[in-house]
C-alpha cells in the first residue's frame, strides 16, 4: 500500500541525511566510531528513525544503528554522472557495485532500503533515451533483489527527470527543493499521481541558512514536514544532519543546510525538526473530522462481519 509497516505498526519515515564525510582512519566515508556513536545518540533524541547515507556503510556502522533503534537508507554510489549507457564496461561496473553493496549489508536488521541510483542528470537521460535509462535502472534493482530479495529497493529521482518510470521499485523517492508552500503542495500531489499505489518518500529537502537565514529555515522546515505528511507521504528525509559535509574530496564550507554546526552544536533548526517529528504524522491537538463509511456488498454475509470488525 501507500505506507510502510514494521511488524504490525505503521512506520512513518522520519529521516535525516548523514554525510558524506571526510574519510576516517580506515578509509571509510564515515566519522570515527566514537563520533558516530555520539551523532546517533543526538539523532535518536531528535526523533529520527532513518538515516540516508551516500556510501555503503561498514558493518560496525549498521551495528551501531541497530543499537540505537535506527534504520538506514543506503544510496549506492557509481558513475551515473557519465554517459554510462555508451559503455558496456561502465554498465558492468554499475551492476557489480550494486551487487557488492547489497552483499555487504545483506540481512542486517538496521537496513531500511537501498536506492540503486541518485539523480541521473536530465542531460544524460535525454542523450541516452528515456526507455533505455528506465530499463537499466530496472535491471539494477533486479540485480540487487537477486542478492537480497527481502529488502526494499528504489531509485531516487528529482523534478528534471520526473518522467522516469521504474516498474519494479518498491516505493518512489524524490528529492524536492521548493521554498513556497503552494508550489510544494502542488508538486507533492503531482508525485502522488506518479506514485500510484506505491509509497512516496521525500528523499531530500532543506534550506541553506547562510543565504536564507536560520529563522527562515526553521519556519520552512516546520511547514514542509507538516505539509508532506498531510499530503499522504510515507516519510520525509531532511537534508542534512550537520554542516560537516564533503564532496569530491573537498570540504564544502559555503553553505549551512545542517541541523547542527560542523562540530555538532545544535542549531535552532534541530529543535524545529524535533518538534515536527514529534507531531508526525499529524499534530496531536488536531480536530479530527467525523466520517461515514459505506460498505457496498452483494450476497456478502460470509465476509461482512469480518469487514466491519476491520473497519
Amino acid at each position: 500500500g501507500k505506507f510502510f509497516r514494521l511488524g504490525t505498526q505503521k512506520f512513518y519515515v522520519k529521516g535525516v541525511t548523514y554525510g558524506p564525510f571526510a574519510a576516517n582512519a580506515d578509509g571509510e566515508m564515515f566519522p570515527s566510531r566514537e563520533q558516530t556513536r555520539r551523532d546517533l545518540a543526538q539523532l535518536r533524541e531528535l526523533g529520527a528513525n532513518v538515516l540516508r547515507v551516500y556510501y555503503v556503510p561498514p558493518r560496525w556502522f549498521l551495528d551501531l544503528l541497530h543499537e540505537q533503534g535506527l534504520k538506514v537508507l543506503v544510496d549506492i554510489p557509481w558513475a551515473k554522472h557519465l554517459c554510462f549507457l555508451d559503455s558496456a564496461s561502465a554498465q558492468a561496473e554499475a551492476r557489480r557495485t550494486v551487487r557488492d553493496a547489497v552483499s555487504a549489508c545483506r540481512d542486517h536488521p538496521a537496513l531500511f532500503a537501498f536506492s540503486v541510483v541518485n539523480e541521473i542528470s536530465a542531460e544524460i537521460v535525454r542523450w541516452s533515451g528515456v526507455a533505455r535509462v528506465q530499463k537499466f535502472v530496472n535491471e539494477l534493482i533486479d540485480e540487487a533483489r537477486s542478492v537480497d530479495p527481502q529488502c526494499l529497493y528504489t531509485f531516487t529521482s528529482f523534478p528534471p527527470t520526473e518522467f522516469l518510470q521504474v516498474d519494479n521499485a518498491d516505493f518512489l523517492c524524490f528529492n524536492v527543493y521548493l521554498h513556497d508552500p503552494k508550489p510544494f503542495t502542488g508538486y507533492l500531489a503531482r508525485l502522488q499521481t506518479l506514485a500510484d499505489a506505491k509509497p512516496l518518500v521525500l528523499g531530500e529537502f532543506g534550506m541553506d541558512s547562510i543565504r536564507e537565514g536560520e529563522a527562515h529555515k526553521c519556519e520552512f522546515l516546520a511547514w514542509q514536514i507538516e505539509l508532506a505528511f498531510r499530503a499522504g507521504l510515507a516519510g520525509t528525509v531532511v537534508f542534512s544532519y550537520t554542516d560537516d559535509w564533503w564532496r569530491g574530496g573537498m570540504e564544502i564550507t559555503d553553505w549551512g543546510f545542517g541541523l547542527t554546526t560542523r562540530d555538532r552544536q545544535p542549531k535552532p533548526a534541530l529543535t524545529t525538526v524535533r518538534d515536527a517529528f514529534a507531531e508526525t504524522p499529524f499534530p496531536r491537538n488536531e480536530s479530527w473530522p467525523r466520517i461515514s463509511v459505506i460498505v457496498c456488498t452483494y450476497n456478502g454475509s460470509r465476509t461482512l462481519r469480518e469487514t466491519l470488525e476491520h473497519l
